[in-house]
């Protein structure tokens, strides 16, 4: 086995209260990842702290949404030996994993009463990806703010309108309720989360550990798929389309609403009715997107792209990318290069 040459950790673990209880549940058929890096990230929290002579801090257990197996690929089988209604004892952390592809788990309602009640009964409550939809389906975050994996957010605000859903970010919390977006982010989160328990100096050997940033440069942004004018529910929607078409030209509000015969006010109203956000927030996305494109797939100058994307300088996109995605479009470029590009120029 390797030796593995361990830091010496400075911190030293309070005993009172540790080790916490972490309760995950999960269901049949979701992400196997999700789980995982929650138990890994706890682990490696663990390893440390028995390396410095010292307790665990946490005590990670699994239960499901009925026994069984809940996750099968070939020549691998994760079964669960204990079923949420089966749980005891006091919890400190409870951890909603993603909700299932057929709604089961939402239509399910004794796991979502099961839910509602667990959930003041714990210290805090966290959710990974569409886990968010299981909370919020228990009303567990109305009027909160909340994130979910980028591909689920139209669906999720459609569903939950009490929620103030930020689909940009990696993770939230909210008066003791944390949501976190895709698989990955789970890791993010986990580490927050020790960070918060025991401190910066752990949670940074558990980052580096784990060969990962303790935060992501670019602040907590998803990076999303660029979404296409038929991604929308309106896809014929003269709006949409007329201003997809011309991202290069003139968008002002004033602009649009002479084109479509409309007060600016009426404008406004109908396309915030139609497409759901403001005209504005619209207009910018759609650039964001359209410079994202030519970024990753083109070597022309920034300060071109910006004039491809309707802005008169670079800084005009410069100050759109780092409202949307927290980061500069240099930035953005240097990470979403093909790395068969990169390995190509290193030679």
């Amino acid at each position: 086995m390797p030796h593995y040459q361990v830091p010496t950790l400075q911190t030293t673990l309070n005993g009172e209260g540790f080790p916490r209880r972490v309760v995950i549940v999960t269901n049949h058929a979701s992400s196997s990842l999700e789980y995982i890096d929650f138990i890994r990230t706890f682990s490696e929290t663990t390893f440390f702290l028995e390396q410095a002579g010292q307790p665990p801090a946490y005590q990670v257990e699994v239960v499901s949404r009925g026994k069984g197996t809940i996750y099968n690929v070939q020549g691998l089988s994760i079964v669960a030996s204990k079923a949420y209604d089966e749980l005891e004892g006091a919890v400190d952390t409870l951890i909603v994993q993603a909700a299932d592809d057929d709604d089961e788990c939402l239509n399910d309602t004794d796991f979502i009463d099961w839910i509602r009640k667990m959930v003041p009964r714990v210290r805090r409550t966290v959710s990974a990806c569409t886990g968010a939809f299981i909370l919020a389906e228990a009303g567990l975050l109305d009027g909160k703010s909340a994130t979910t994996h980028w591909a689920a957010a139209n669906d999720f605000r459609k569903r939950y309108p009490k929620v103030k859903l930020i689909p940009e970010r990696m993770y939230i919390r909210d008066d003791g309720v944390y949501t976190a977006a895709g698989v990955t982010a789970a890791i993010d989160l986990a580490i927050a989360l020790i960070e918060e328990d025991l401190g910066p100096e752990l949670a940074r050997r558990v980052a580096q550990a784990m060969v990962m940033f303790m935060k992501r440069p670019g602040n907590q942004a998803q990076f999303h798929a660029q979404t296409a004018p038929h991604d929308f529910d309106t896809p014929a929607d003269p709006f949409v389309q007329y201003i997809v078409d011309h991202l290069e030209g003139d968008l002002r509000l004033e602009k649009l609403a002479d084109h479509f015969n409309l007060s600016l006010r009426s404008f406004n109203r109908k396309f915030r009715e139609r497409v759901g956000i403001p005209p504005g927030r619209f207009i910018e996305q759609r650039r964001v997107d359209r410079a994202r494109q030519y970024l990753e797939s083109t070597h022309e100058p920034i300060s071109r792209i910006a004039n491809w994307c309707g802005y008169d300088t670079s800084d005009g996109l410069l100050l759109a990318f780092e409202r949307h995605l927290e980061i500069s479009p240099r930035e953005y470029r240097k990470r979403f290069t093909s790395s068969l590009e990169i390995e190509h120029r290193a030679t």
